[in-house]
């Protein structure tokens, strides 16, 4: 366990004269720890790599560059379907050490962040005093949704910079929102020194992405089985808020037949997730949060992208499937000025 996590045990310590002659207790409370890590983990991990797919998707329409201060403003309906594989997980009581199943059982199956309800319950011993502990729950959905605003500018050098902004998406009580920016520069330059509307297009683009995920759902109260009257919880947990900023590097390609543009592109993304519970009893709140800086790194992730424009006009409607562990599908439709 960290020093940070030590020390704030030593200030509850502090805090909690009930405690302060329990020997087992600081070693009861990182076992306990330890596994809130492991569940929470498992619990989030499908939501932030959802993030990434939802704020990766469609930075580009094509490997063309705009024209020197030239605009594209385009409005985008995102929707992320979420597998059945993606809303739950197995885990079971060898995997811990210090919960156990209240009802007896060696494992169970429990949902994810993008899951639903659950009835499971979890018992453990702090200092000779047993506690239980309801397994989060999620957001409930089957697909989600997520508009937002995009617009470009051509630069010199075919070159164009990117702008993305997103309203805040309400899920019930949980909300997410992403922004960020990118820049694109055409390749096919280098190339060829005649330019032809049809020939095929080649670019890179480097973009940047913030993902606010923020996950309420029904307070857990983790307190002694039997409390005595006028007994105070451990803490009270009511939200889990994802913070993920990504990193994005894509080559991509793209050829325009008539009216139509057929699009395709490799990403990598190098995505920072921070993880953070929210709720009552400030103490143990804190130190479920220094706990979970140990799930706090950063992880890459290989996408492909698909797609197909259709221009009529100054306007245009591009499609675009990103292709991975979750099936990302955006729709847009563009303005040029």
């Amino acid at each position: 366990m960290s020093i940070s996590t030590r020390f704030l045990l030593i200030i509850l310590l502090c805090f909690a004269p009930t405690f302060l002659w329990a020997q087992t207790f600081v070693e009861d409370v990182e076992d306990f720890l330890t596994d809130m890590v492991l569940l929470s983990n498992r619990y989030v991990s499908p939501a932030a790599d959802g993030s990434v797919y939802q704020s990766t998707s469609s930075w580009h329409s094509s490997a063309k560059s705009l024209n020197l201060f030239e605009v594209d403003v385009s409005l985008h309906f995102n929707a992320l379907p979420i597998p059945k594989g993606q809303k739950s997980f197995n885990v079971s009581n060898t995997e811990f050490i210090s919960l156990s199943f209240q009802d007896g059982s060696s494992s169970a199956n429990i949902p994810t962040a993008l899951g639903g309800d659950t009835e499971t319950f979890f018992d453990f011993t702090i200092d000779g005093e047993q506690y239980e502990l309801q397994a989060f729950e999620g957001v409930k959905e089957n697909v989600l949704f997520h508009p937002y605003i995009q617009a470009s500018v051509g630069l010199w050098r075919e070159t164009e910079v990117t702008l993305r902004f997103s309203p805040e998406i309400k899920i019930d009580k949980s909300s997410y929102q992403i922004f960020g920016g990118a820049v694109k520069h055409n390749l096919s330059q280098y190339f060829s020194k005649e330019y032809n509307d049809n020939q095929f297009q080649l670019a890179t683009q480097i973009g940047y992405s913030q993902f606010n995920l923020e996950i309420y759902f029904d307070e857990f109260v983790i307190e002694p089985s039997n409390p005595s009257s006028g007994s105070e919880p451990l803490a009270v947990i009511n939200s889990f808020n994802v913070e993920a900023s990504t990193w994005l590097l894509q080559l991509i390609a793209s050829k325009k037949i008539n009216k139509l543009e057929f699009v395709g592109s490799l990403g990598l993304s190098i995505n920072k997730f921070n993880y953070t519970m929210g709720g009552r009893e400030e103490a143990f709140i804190s130190l479920f949060n220094s706990a979970l800086e140990a799930l706090e790194d950063s992880e890459q992730l290989f996408k492909g992208d698909v797609g197909v424009n259709y221009h009529f006009s100054k306007f245009y409607i591009s499609t675009m499937f990103s292709v991975g562990k979750f099936a990302n599908t955006n729709v847009a439709i563009h303005y040029k000025i």
